[in-house]
């Protein structure tokens, strides 16, 4: 089987009629990292909580590795490790306190819990930090020992809801480097969040939700691919006069002009050979440019253009 995870036909009402999810089907192959996007209350989170058992559908089902995980949970979680939400920390306890007891929870050996606690937290770089109180950890450590917490019972399948929220940039990037050494590990990684450019560097494809529907699911790299390049980024030597502008905005090639943050930034058609033609006719009017650079679509383009085909359909 080549799906960790199958969402078939998923539809969750919570009040009669008012659909949080609408029939909505999705599968994450074995090894994949996945992202799933959307803004707050589009049914992200209702989504993991009916994969882990929290909630039960309104109609369809949810497998991992094949097993309904809502008709026969144990079976079915037993590969799972979950972050969902902001666990809460007893800040009285130990690494070593809080790893004992959950996998005591999950029916683990006392001697395979004290070897798998050297290693997850080796895994999360706080092994120095095992019989330190919970209390004096940064927000980031304790992330980190949520996650060490999901990966205890050495499961195959990650589901983490939001595991980036609230932390600095220093703390985004451990976490995304964990979950890349995780998916070399054999792991599959699906994971919600709103962080657009975290998740485009975290991820191998990302699903797109929001009003209750899945709107796109694609590889990142085949999103960036289907964007258009029409900016070309230009930095010169020195502040460029209005008089530059003008001949700027009136080349055949340019569609428009505008500043940002000191630089120039063209619109044009996205063509390559357009884009040599602007900087053949920049050269000859004696610009001194330092860089020109067409921009590449981000994820942020993509999630605002499908955002917007949704709007207007909606209208």
């Amino acid at each position: 089987m080549d799906n960790a995870i199958e969402i078939r036909n998923i539809t969750k009402e919570y009040v009669k009629g008012i659909k949080v999810l609408d029939n909505v089907s999705f599968n994450v192959k074995k090894g994949d990292i996945v992202g799933y996007l959307g803004p707050n209350g589009s049914g992200k989170t209702t989504t993991i909580k009916i994969l882990t058992n929290l909630l039960r559908p309104t109609a369809g089902q949810a497998f991992i590795n094949g097993i309904d995980a809502n008709k026969n949970p144990k079976e079915a979680l037993k590969s799972v490790g979950a972050l969902i939400e902001v666990p809460g920390i007893y800040d009285y306890l130990t690494p070593h306190d809080v790893l004992t007891y959950f996998g005591k929870i999950r029916g683990m050996e006392p001697a395979k819990i004290d070897e798998r606690i050297k290693v997850v937290l080796a895994k999360v770089k706080l092994q120095e930090w095992e019989d330190k109180k919970i209390g004096s950890f940064s927000t980031g450590m304790q992330r980190r020992l949520a996650i060490a917490n999901a990966i205890l019972h050495e499961p195959d399948i990650l589901i983490l809801d939001e595991p980036v929220i609230g932390l600095d940039p220093k703390g985004i990037r451990e976490i995304r480097e964990m979950i890349k050494e995780f998916q070399r590990d054999g792991i599959t990684t699906f994971l919600s969040s709103h962080l657009l450019q975290e998740v485009s560097e975290t991820c191998d494809s990302v699903i797109f939700l929001n009003g209750s529907k899945i709107l796109a699911y694609d590889t990142v790299e085949n999103i960036q691919g289907r964007m258009a390049v029409t900016t070309i980024k230009v930095k010169f030597l020195a502040p460029v006069s209005e008089e530059i502008i003008v001949k700027l905005k009136n080349m055949d090639a340019v569609s428009n002009v505008t500043r940002k943050n000191g630089d120039i930034i063209i619109g044009f058609d996205g063509k390559p050979e357009t884009s040599n033609a602007i900087l053949t006719q920049m050269m000859s009017c004696g610009c001194k440019i330092s860089s020109f650079a067409p921009e590449l679509a981000n994820l942020e383009d993509f999630y605002v253009s499908v955002m917007s085909d949704e709007k207007g359909v909606s209208a």
